[in-house]
């Protein structure tokens, strides 16, 4: 329903230009991303934003718990892990690998905080708790959880300094380079 709402109210914003329309517009668009990441397995808090990021999935369902005011941006959520398949034949259900619930894989929900932001290109490993006003930097792999009010960053991710560090850094370039925000 919510689809053919967002259908409808597009048509009519591009020929009708209002404010009000277009917010319409941008909330269906908006719970429409939101809604599809909760048929994967994820929890979503208020306020958060997702865009181009892949929800790992199985037949067995994996987890993901994503808190408030959150950015998470073209990453990857891996919330489990097929690989021990190849090597511990206890795992394996089915010969046929093509057979739904074939393999038994590791899993175990990845925890976001509130306040996160996640840069584009990252990858979250299963089991891995990201606390409260955490920064992931572009492109890092996430396979420990980080603590609260830090930033991390690289492959590995490590972190890096802590989130007021980071703001300071920032409001620093704003006062520098304004032209740049």
């Amino acid at each position: 329903m919510t689809k053919l709402m967002y259908l409808f109210f597009s048509v009519i914003n591009r020929f009708v230009h209002s404010q009000i329309l277009q917010r319409k517009v941008d909330t269906l668009a908006y719970n429409i991303v939101i809604n599809n990441y909760k048929l994967q397995g994820a929890i979503i808090g208020k306020n958060t934003i997702i865009i181009d990021t892949k929800f790992s999935s199985s037949s067995k369902g994996d987890r993901f718990f994503i808190g408030e005011n959150c950015t998470i941006t073209g990453s990857t959520l891996l919330g489990h892990d097929a690989s021990p398949t190849l090597h511990i034949e206890e795992l394996v259900i089915h010969k046929e690998s093509f057979r739904k619930g074939s393999r038994r894989s590791y899993r175990s929900p990845i925890t976001i905080g509130n306040n996160v932001f996640i840069g584009w290109g990252s990858i979250i490993l299963p089991g891995v708790e990201i606390g409260n006003n955490c920064v992931i930097g572009a492109g890092s792999v996430v396979s420990k959880s980080i603590p609260a009010d830090m930033v991390a960053a690289g492959n590995p991710a490590r972190v890096i300094k802590s989130t007021d560090d980071y703001i300071k850094s920032y409001r620093r370039r704003l006062e520098e380079e304004p032209d740049n925000f």
